[in-house]
């Protein structure tokens, strides 16, 4: 048994089995070079493993493995497992990313399709819509209507679109195509009241990102940068001083205890600074409707808010 299989196997006695089959459509909407999930396990052992030696070499050379072993083989393993992380994340958002551009187009694909509907059959509907100008949504149809061509029914082909897409608008929207194959009803009026009522939410969304933009960018600089900068320039001013100097002083605790309180202060304020800057992610992806962007911010504002702190401490 190789890596691949082992790893494959390990995963689907953990994870169900539509999980996986969700992830599967999401890789194959993507059009990812991973495919399914023996591509995905396959390239992230391989990245792992890459990266893992580049790990261990660049530790190599900036500690003394003996002394640091039990660190050395934890960042090994955290290096190796790294790419399945970062690929589903990837994945993941790239497929969330298509979804809501597939889901802006749907109220346009409505309303062109609200001409042509009645009187035409359900096969020349997808037949047209996939020779349409709606990029994402025409690659959907031009795979139904392959689909068709290749024996599957028209039902099986826009139940296809369902499963893959996995978004609840898009479902609306072929629940009311598959409304119309099966009882052959006219559906013109349908779809255009359909097709007003998405770009109704659509307006009230974008008003209320509107809103909301200040205070997204608010919450970026002040966590990013704001913050840390005036907490790094107050330790920073604290720190220029000379503890030594202070020590006929009376404040109850010697030179040595105020150098430990001060290093246990600035630890301190490093894990508040850490600790706002994910909550701040947390409420940004929230306020996207989108908890997974979570990750997008915590990669960019931890890292940023941390640099910001250290470079503004050093100006003492």
């Amino acid at each position: 048994m190789d890596a691949v299989e082992l790893f494959e196997k390990v995963i689907r006695n953990f994870v169900t089995e539509q999980k996986l089959k969700n992830f599967e459509a999401k890789l194959f909407l993507n059009h990812s070079k991973m495919k399914n999930l023996r591509g995905y396990l396959k390239w992230s052992i391989i990245e792992g493993l890459f990266l893992m030696i580049f790990g261990m070499i660049t530790f190599a050379q900036l500690f003394n493995i003996e002394e640091k072993l039990d660190l050395f083989s934890l960042i090994s393993i955290a290096c190796f497992f790294a790419p399945f992380a970062l690929n589903y994340l990837f994945a993941d958002i790239l497929f969330e990313k298509r979804k809501r551009k597939k889901e802006d187009l749907l109220s346009d694909l409505l309303l062109e399709a609200s001409v042509f509907c009645d009187g035409t059959s359900s096969n020349q509907l997808i037949r047209r819509i996939s020779e349409s100008d709606f990029p994402l949504l025409k690659e959907d149809f031009v795979r139904a209507h392959n689909e068709i061509n290749n024996g599957a029914s028209t039902e099986e082909a826009l139940v296809r679109i369902k499963e893959l897409n996995q978004s609840k608008t898009y479902s609306r929207v072929i629940d009311l195509f598959l409304q119309g194959y099966k009882s052959g009803a006219k559906l013109s009026q349908v779809l255009k009241e359909t097709a007003e009522d998405l770009l109704e939410t659509k307006a009230i969304i974008k008003e209320r990102q509107a809103v909301m933009l200040v205070t997204k960018y608010t919450l970026l600089l002040a966590s990013g940068i704001i913050v840390p900068a005036i907490l790094g320039l107050i330790i920073g001013l604290v720190s220029g001083m000379n503890f030594d100097s202070l020590g006929d002083l009376s404040f109850g605790i010697s030179a040595a205890e105020r150098k430990v309180l001060f290093l246990t202060a600035i630890s301190g304020t490093t894990i508040y600074i850490f600790e706002y800057a994910s909550i701040s992610s947390f409420f940004l992806a929230l306020q996207e409707g989108n908890k997974k962007n979570f990750w997008i911010y915590a990669m960019v504002l931890v890292p940023v808010s941390l640099l910001v702190f250290f470079t503004a401490k050093s100006f003492s």
